[in-house]
């Protein structure tokens, strides 16, 4: 047994026109935190495998930004065996906005860390778009990586959708439109710019989950997070929100397992 558990979200898709002839799965990946899950990450992508599915993506933090922990050695090698199946799209989270602007710390971690997954064939998306057809659905698969002030302890910040339409422009035309945004907690911003479906991690599930109440505190330092875990909606845009596979600081995971993301798209 890895220990992951595998959680499916189905997301039904009304108009015709962006529907898949047939149904697939993508897998998701967030707060990875350069963590082994097991020999050469067998554990995870025996977990990977049984999905099958058409894409993977990363939705942020596959690397640990901290002075004692550092080193993308294995986020690197995880990425370089699921490009060999699947088309890998990533965005950036905190932990890599911090590696990449302090390199009086880090060095050149980031950079090469960067370089080398896109050399391996990883769509690397910072503040960009990529466009993919599965089973004749035309998807528009966007990257927003935030500004370092949306990963702000305390009190937080209102998030306005023209910052993020300065940042990726307005949706594309004739595709369904997935962001991949580290930070669940601007949802509102992200469905009201046009995100059909919005993946995001970075709460690590409240680290500690407690029935009916759900996670606890999130990496902001804010109690009971609104997006901590699951599926939102916003009229008809939605949210999936991971708990993610792993954690940093504070390695604190109680009734909360570490998550792989499963998105059947019906």
């Amino acid at each position: 047994m890895s220990g992951i558990k595998v959680s499916h979200y189905k997301i039904r898709i009304s108009d015709p026109g962006r529907r898949p002839r047939q149904p697939f799965s993508a897998v998701v990946l967030a707060d990875v935190h350069n963590t082994w899950f097991g020999e050469k990450n067998e554990d995870l992508l025996n977990e990977i495998r049984k999905v099958q599915p058409k894409m993977v993506l990363a939705a942020g933090d596959m690397v640990t930004a901290k002075k004692w922990d550092m080193g993308a050695d294995a986020a690197t090698d995880l990425l370089g065996e699921l490009t060999r199946r699947y088309p890998v799209y990533l965005v950036n989270g905190n932990h890599e906005f911090r590696m990449a602007a302090e390199t009086d710390i880090y060095g050149n971690i980031y950079e090469k860390f960067a370089a080398e997954i896109q050399s391996l064939g990883v769509h690397f998306l910072r503040n960009s778009v990529s466009f993919l057809e599965i089973n004749r659905m035309k998807m528009a698969i966007y990257g927003y990586e935030l500004p370092e002030k949306y990963y702000g302890k305390g009190k937080g910040r209102t998030m306005q959708a023209s910052e993020i339409e300065k940042a990726l422009g307005k949706p594309a035309e004739d595709a369904y439109h997935i962001l991949l945004a580290h930070n669940p907690n601007y949802f509102p911003a992200y469905a009201k710019w046009g995100a059909d479906l919005t993946l995001a991690g970075h709460l690590h599930g409240g680290m500690m989950r407690l029935p009916v109440l759900g996670g606890v505190i999130g990496p902001d330092l804010r109690l009971f997070p609104k997006y901590d875990h699951g599926l939102y909606a916003e009229k008809e845009k939605k949210m999936i929100v991971s708990a993610g596979l792993s954690s940093h600081t504070i390695n604190m995971r109680i009734n909360n397992p570490p998550e792989l993301v499963v998105v059947d798209f019906l």
